[in-house]
């Protein structure tokens, strides 16, 4: 290789040195691109910038990167062994300075997050989906459309990582006609009987509100109860508006709800439960879009109340917890990931017991790892930083996906028979 403004033997020696990386030759040079120092290996000295000019073709940098990421030599794969096998050991590692040995804890977190939501995205994959069977009750015998919800008996089944070739396929053996009409019967056709121990019930709460004295319980929801007791008649008095969320009665016929502003007739909540079971795209859309934003957002969080139970000037920084959490969130997501797969084996209840299992199990050893403290204090933080963690991401999803129900859901269209 022959360089302009030197002699052989440094020509000799700067081709070597380019030589030795996995960077074309044609695409480096002897003096850095940004500061003009003399180059002496694969970054600069001076700077830091990779000597590559990246003027190639896309496919050409896209294998790079690739043969970046899935070498079997790359950081990566060794970062994430070490993550599994050895809880602890790659975060405290990172947080004590070794950040050449391990891939950084932002990375992880974010090829893991792409890898699991990517996956779910390109297979259809739903995180909870229902199967229901509805049947007609045995000595049933009368028209079809003179079925009424007494004569179906149905069994409700929850699932885990289904996907939706997987949904069609079951539901193509369910007659969801039967189970439009279950669901369709409005809840407030009783039989006298039924009708005189709801009253019963409705009566014990009403009077259990008024005792408690409280302003809401009193001006909102007694007045509300009080109708459905008297044989569910028309009430005019209205849930205050700041809570988004109202319940009245139309004229005898059912509940209806407004949710995030949207009003929710008993109709319409047939036609979402049926579309629900038919198609959980509905949760998983918003399960795709909020987790990852709400576990980047909790990350800070689970940070301060490791830091709250565990502080230690020189290993127990808030730096040191912050790497702990991400670390364990990519992990979190690697469970999901490895749950998908191995729920095409075994019952995807099975997995999502498993992955708890694993859970309760790794938090503890990985906390031990990283903070070498006593086995009460570590399980103690473990589980209550896990309890409240799993507390307020559970409301948050909850309440987020009713905001899209509310908001983005057209209940209106389509019956879902």
């Amino acid at each position: 290789m022959s360089i302009e403004g030197i002699d052989a033997t440094e020509a000799a020696l700067l081709a070597t040195m380019l030589s030795s990386d996995d960077v074309p030759d044609e695409n480096q040079a002897g003096q850095c691109f940004a500061c003009d120092a003399p180059m002496k290996g694969l970054f600069c000295s001076e700077c830091g910038q990779k000597n590559d000019n990246y003027r190639r073709s896309i496919f050409s940098l896209i294998l790079d990167l690739v043969g970046a990421v899935f070498s079997l030599e790359s950081r990566i794969w060794k970062t994430w062994a070490t993550l599994i096998f050895r809880p602890g050991k790659v975060p405290r590692e990172f947080s004590d300075g070794k950040r050449s040995l391990w891939s950084s804890p932002i990375r992880v977190y974010l090829a893991m997050s792409i890898i699991l939501f990517g996956f779910m995205g390109v297979t259809n994959t739903h995180l909870v989906s229902v199967d229901v069977d509805p049947k007609i009750k045995a000595g049933i015998e009368k028209p079809y459309e003179d079925l009424v919800k007494a004569d179906i008996q149905t069994k409700w089944q929850v699932h885990f990582f289904e996907t939706q070739k997987s949904i069609d396929a079951r539901n193509a053996t369910r007659d969801l006609h039967l189970l439009e009409i279950w669901l369709s019967e409005s809840s407030v056709n009783l039989t006298p009987e039924q009708r005189e121990n709801l009253n019963a019930e409705l009566g014990k709460s009403i009077e259990e509100l008024n005792k408690a004295g409280n302003s809401f319980g009193q001006k909102n929801v007694g007045p509300i109860l009080e109708a459905v007791q008297n044989e569910i008649k028309p009430t005019d008095e209205a849930v205050p508006d700041s809570l988004n969320t109202s319940i009245t009665t139309d004229g005898g016929d059912g509940l209806n709800m407004t949710i995030a502003g949207r009003r929710l007739t008993n109709e319409d909540g047939t036609k979402l439960m049926m579309n629900f079971i038919k198609n959980p795209s509905i949760v998983t859309r918003s399960f795709n879009t909020w987790l990852p934003r709400l576990m980047f957002f909790m990350m800070p969080f689970t940070m301060l109340l490791g830091a709250f139970f565990i502080r230690d000037k020189k290993r127990a920084l808030l730096f040191d917890h912050l790497v702990h959490a991400t670390y364990i969130h990519a992990f979190a997501f690697f469970l999901l990931f490895t749950g998908i797969l191995a729920s095409k084996m075994i019952s995807g209840v099975q997995v999502f017991q498993g992955i708890f299992v694993v859970l309760l199990v790794y938090l503890p050893l990985s906390l031990k790892g990283m903070f070498k403290r006593g086995w009460f204090k570590t399980l103690m933080t473990s589980y209550g930083v896990g309890f409240m963690y799993l507390l307020i991401i559970t409301v948050a999803l909850i309440w987020v996906i009713a905001i899209d129900v509310g908001q983005g859901l057209d209940i209106t269209a389509g019956s879902g028979a």
